[in-house]
C-alpha cells in the first residue's frame, strides 16, 4: 500500500504535497445539520463545503454523492495545483440531482442524443445537472478494488472533473487532455481514507473490447490530437466517434500519468499548446514520440503496463452539510428558477415567463415563487412588474433580492438605483460573478469613459467565473482598454483555444490578431465593449451516457455484419434457386 508521499511521486511536484498538508485540516467524518419544513416539496437544498445541491432524490442519496464529490474536488486540486487560477472567492457550485433523467427537459435547451448530464455556464450563472441512476455505496477500504463500477457516479465525476478543468484552471486544449482526465477521474473511488485510481471507465473497457474484436476505427492519434472528435462517422455516428475519442484520450492521459519520467513533461506540453504551437508538434518535441507511432505505443501500454492502484490519502475530507427541506409549493418552482438561469433562446425564455405568471400566483405568499417569477419578469417581461416584490426583499440583507433588484433598474436604464442595489449585493456576496458583471454593465450603459470601478467590476465578474466566455470576453477588453496586453492576451487566448464554443472563439482569435499587430485605440475597445453578446450565449458541456451509445454502436455493428452476410450470399448463393432469386428477384 502507498503512503501519503505518493501526492508528491504521483505528480512530480513537491508543492504540490506541500499544498495538501496547507490546507485546513476535513472533518474525520460527514458533518450533517437538517432543518425541517411543514408539509415539504419533493426537493430539498443541501449545502457543503463547496456545492450547493437542489434534489429530489433523497438525504441519504445526496449525502453519499457530497462525500464523494468533496474528495474528489480535494484530489482534483492536488493533481492540477500547477495550472489552478483560483482566487479562494469563487461562489458554491449550484448543481442539480435529479432523479429521472427526463427533468433535463425542464431546462429548455436543446439537447444532444443521449444526454445525462449538463454543466451550464453563462452571464446569468453556473449550474450543474446530474441524474441518479443507481444506489451509491460508502466503500470501506477493502472494498475499493472488488466494488462494482458505478454508472451514476462514473457521469457525475467524469463532468465535475471536466468542468473543474475550465473553472479553474486556464487549460482549454488540448480536448484529449480535457477529456482523458475526465475519464482518468470518471472511475476513481474513494473510502473515507484511501483512492483506487487508474481503472478503466465501463463503457471505454467496452468500447476498447468491441474494437480488439477486428471492428473498424474511426480515429487515429492524428485525429485525437488535432481535437477531431467531429470529423468522422462511425458505428455510432458522431456519438460513436465521440466515445472512440474518450476512449483513445483515456489511454493517452493514463500514460502520460503512468510514470515521473512521462509526468515531469506535461506541465511544458500544456505551456507549448498553450503558446499555439500546432498539438501533435509540442506532443512530439514533449516526448519524443511520433505521432504515427503513437497508437501502436499505447496498444503495447494497454496491452502491457496500464495498472490500478489503490493509495492511501489520510487527510480526504468529509462533507460538512447543511440539510434544508422546501416548502411544497416551491418545488415546482425549482427547475424553472434553473432553466431561468441557463441563459435561454427568447422563445424559451418568454415560455417559462408565461409558465411562472400562471404558477406564482396560486403562491403569492411563496418567497422562491415570487423570486423566480420576479427573474422571469427582468429577463423575458417588463422589469417595472419585478420592483414591487424586490422593494420587499431588500428590506432584508439579501444579496439575490439586491442583485434582481440591480438587474430590473439597469433594465429600466435607471443607472443610479442600479448601481446602489448591485454595489449592496456585492457587500453582502462578494464572490458574485453575476452581480459584478451586472455592475460592469451599468458602467458602460451610463455613456461615460468607464472608471476604474467599471472596469474592476468585469475583472471581478471573470475571477469568480473563471469558466463563462461571456466573462471572459469583457474581462479582455477592460484589461485592453488600459493598455494591460498581457491579461488582455491571456483572456483573449482561453476564447481562442477553447474550440468548444466556436463563435468566441473566431471573435477570440480576431482580437488577438489586432493587439499583435499593434495600434488598438481605446476608442476601439470601448465600442467592442459596448457591443453586448447574445442574452442566449452559453457554454455547456454536455454529459453523454456512454453505455447508450455503446448499445448503438454494437447495435449499428450488427447490423453491418447481417448486410454482409445477405450481399454475400446474393454474390456467391449456395444453390441455383438462390443464384436465380438473386438475379431476377421474387416473382
Amino acid at each position: 500500500m502507498m503512503k501519503p508521499w505518493y501526492i508528491a511521486l504521483l505528480l512530480g511536484s513537491a508543492s504540490l504535497a506541500v499544498q495538501a498538508q496547507q490546507q485546513a485540516p476535513a472533518p474525520a467524518s460527514a458533518s450533517v445539520v437538517v432543518a425541517g419544513q411543514r408539509n415539504a416539496s419533493e426537493w430539498f437544498r443541501v449545502e457543503s463545503q463547496h456545492f450547493i445541491v437542489y434534489s429530489d432524490t433523497s438525504n441519504d442519496d445526496v449525502a453519499l454523492l457530497l462525500n464523494q464529490l468533496e474528495k474528489l474536488d480535494h484530489m482534483l486540486r492536488i493533481y492540477t495545483q500547477p495550472y489552478l487560477k483560483t482566487t479562494g472567492t469563487e461562489p458554491k457550485l449550484t448543481f442539480y440531482y435529479h432523479g429521472r433523467a427526463t427533468d433535463l427537459n425542464a431546462l429548455a435547451v436543446s439537447q444532444p442524443p443521449y444526454a445525462i448530464g449538463l454543466y451550464n455556464s453563462c452571464s446569468a450563472g453556473v449550474q450543474g445537472f446530474g441524474v441518479h441512476l443507481a444506489k451509491l455505496e460508502r466503500l470501506t477500504n477493502a472494498d475499493l478494488p472488488k466494488a462494482l463500477p458505478n454508472e451514476s457516479l462514473a457521469y457525475l465525476f467524469e463532468a465535475y472533473t471536466r468542468h473543474f478543468i475550465y473553472r479553474y484552471t486556464d487549460i482549454r486544449s488540448p480536448t484529449s487532455f480535457i477529456d482523458g482526465m475526465a475519464q482518468y477521474f470518471a472511475s476513481v473511488r474513494f473510502s473515507d481514507a484511501q483512492m483506487l485510481l487508474g481503472r478503466m471507465p465501463i463503457n471505454i473497457a467496452r468500447y476498447y473490447t468491441f474494437l480488439d474484436k477486428g471492428r473498424m476505427y474511426s480515429l487515429d492519434y492524428t485525429d485525437v490530437l488535432q481535437q477531431n472528435d467531429n470529423r468522422t462517422s462511425g458505428y455510432g455516428s458522431k456519438a460513436g466517434v465521440k466515445l472512440e475519442f474518450a476512449a483513445r484520450s483515456w489511454l493517452l492521459t493514463h500514460y502520460i500519468l503512468s510514470s515521473e519520467e512521462n509526468r515531469k513533461h506535461l506541465p511544458g506540453y500544456l505551456a507549448a499548446v498553450y503558446r499555439g504551437e500546432p498539438i501533435p508538434q509540442a506532443f512530439e518535441q514533449t516526448w519524443g514520440i511520433k505521432v504515427a507511432d503513437l497508437g501502436t505505443t499505447l496498444w503495447r501500454y494497454r496491452r502491457q503496463a496500464v495498472k490500478v492502484m489503490q493509495v492511501d490519502v489520510p487527510d480526504l475530507p468529509a462533507a460538512v452539510m447543511e440539510f434544508k427541506s422546501l416548502p411544497q409549493s416551491s418545488g415546482e418552482f425549482v427547475l424553472a428558477e434553473a432553466a431561468l438561469k441557463s441563459c435561454p433562446a427568447r422563445k424559451a425564455g418568454e415560455g417559462l415567463l408565461r409558465q411562472l405568471r400562471e404558477s406564482a400566483a396560486r403562491y403569492p405568499a411563496n418567497e422562491y415563487a415570487q423570486r423566480t417569477l420576479s427573474r422571469a419578469q427582468i429577463d423575458w417581461g417588463n422589469p417595472q412588474d419585478a420592483l414591487p416584490y424586490l422593494a420587499k426583499a431588500t428590506q432584508q440583507p439579501d444579496a439575490e433580492a439586491f442583485y434582481l433588484l440591480g438587474l430590473a433598474n439597469l433594465k429600466l436604464s435607471k443607472l443610479d438605483a442600479a448601481r446602489a442595489a448591485l454595489n449592496r449585493s456585492l457587500a453582502l456576496q462578494p464572490s458574485s460573478a453575476e452581480a459584478a458583471y451586472a455592475l460592469h454593465l451599468t458602467g458602460l450603459q451610463s455613456g461615460a469613459v468607464p472608471d476604474d470601478a467599471t472596469l474592476q467590476a468585469a475583472v471581478t465578474a471573470w475571477d469568480n467565473g473563471h469558466e463563462v466566455n461571456t466573462l471572459a470576453r469583457s474581462a479582455a477588453l477592460a484589461y485592453a482598454y488600459v493598455g494591460d496586453a498581457a491579461h488582455a492576451r491571456n483572456a483573449l487566448k482561453l476564447m481562442a483555444h477553447n474550440i468548444r464554443e466556436p463563435d468566441l472563439q473566431t471573435w477570440a482569435q480576431t482580437w488577438l490578431d489586432k493587439l499583435a499587430k499593434g495600434g488598438v485605440t481605446q476608442d476601439e475597445v470601448l465600442a467592442e465593449m459596448r457591443i453586448l453578446p447574445a442574452a442566449d450565449q452559453a457554454f455547456r458541456e454536455w454529459t453523454i451516457a456512454n453505455a447508450d451509445v455503446m448499445k448503438e454502436v454494437e447495435y449499428n455493428a450488427g447490423l453491418q455484419d447481417a448486410r454482409g452476410h445477405l450481399d454475400q450470399l446474393s454474390i456467391n448463393p449456395s444453390s441455383p434457386d438462390k443464384a436465380l432469386q438473386s438475379t431476377y428477384g421474387n416473382r
